[in-house]
């Protein structure tokens, strides 16, 4: 099937209405509750049409963001009650430095809770296959020797394995966005960009015990490993004004 470029083209102008409207209602600049500018003044604004502006509406009412009402415009919604999780990646860019620390710290608190079920999973769903694939990139762990870059990236991968082994399509969908938010997490604080030293020696017993089928040992380990992890990070994080 050919690709329809206009429409293409017409997806992408709305996309780029949508983000500015975004960062625009998380930074506080138009409240909760108040109304959006009727279409005819802001499209203008945004050099669009008012098509592309109501696509670009509709994309921020799916996420939470507001509320249309016929006969009543569109109103900021209080996205911290309706809004999705999509919008955690936008909010730690344009958080306060106090507000960001407190999201981060809720991001660890929830990577550990799903890293560990995933670690337990996969202890009793593994195939060999699987084990085989943890064993290999626990070597590249090792070959990589303190590139924190790489070994950051090799355990992107790691968790994709273990998440694999561990769930259904949903839960690796849900453990995607939770990695997206790491991500940004790391970008929001370069300081994040670190890898204790014991990591290695971390993941290699935690493959261990899940090529040995033991899910509680190997979900004791894996949140020992984080629980340690997360405290050095959140202490960099403090230091930071």
């Amino acid at each position: 099937m050919p690709l329809d470029l206009a429409r293409i083209e017409k997806k992408a102008i709305s996309e780029s209405v949508a983000e500015q409207l975004r960062l625009a209602i998380l930074r506080g600049e138009v409240a909760i509750g108040e109304r959006l500018p009727p279409e005819r003044q802001l499209a203008p604004l945004f050099g669009t049409n008012r098509n592309t502006l109501r696509e670009a509406i509709r994309s921020l009412e799916a996420q939470g963001l507001v509320v249309a009402r016929q006969g009543d415009g569109v109103r900021v919604a209080d996205f911290r009650q309706s809004g999705e999780l999509s919008l955690l990646t936008d909010m730690l860019r344009v958080a306060q430095a106090d507000e960001r620390k407190r999201m981060i710290a809720e991001v660890l608190w929830m990577r550990k809770l799903m890293a560990t079920e995933a670690v337990r999973g996969a202890a009793e769903r593994a195939t060999d296959p699987d084990v085989l694939a943890l064993r290999r990139l626990v070597e590249l762990q090792r070959a990589h020797d303190g590139d924190v870059l790489l070994t950051l990236q090799t355990d992107l991968e790691m968790y994709g394995v273990l998440v694999r082994a561990a769930f259904s399509m949903v839960g690796q969908l849900m453990f995607a966005t939770m990695s997206r938010l790491s991500t940004a997490c790391v970008e929001q604080v370069p300081a994040f960009l670190y890898v204790p030293p014991d990591y290695v020696a971390n993941m290699a017993a935690v493959v261990d015990l899940i090529a040995a089928g033991d899910p509680d040992a190997a979900a004791e380990r894996m949140e020992a490993h984080l629980t340690k992890t997360d405290g050095i990070l959140l202490a960099r994080l403090a230091e930071l004004t």
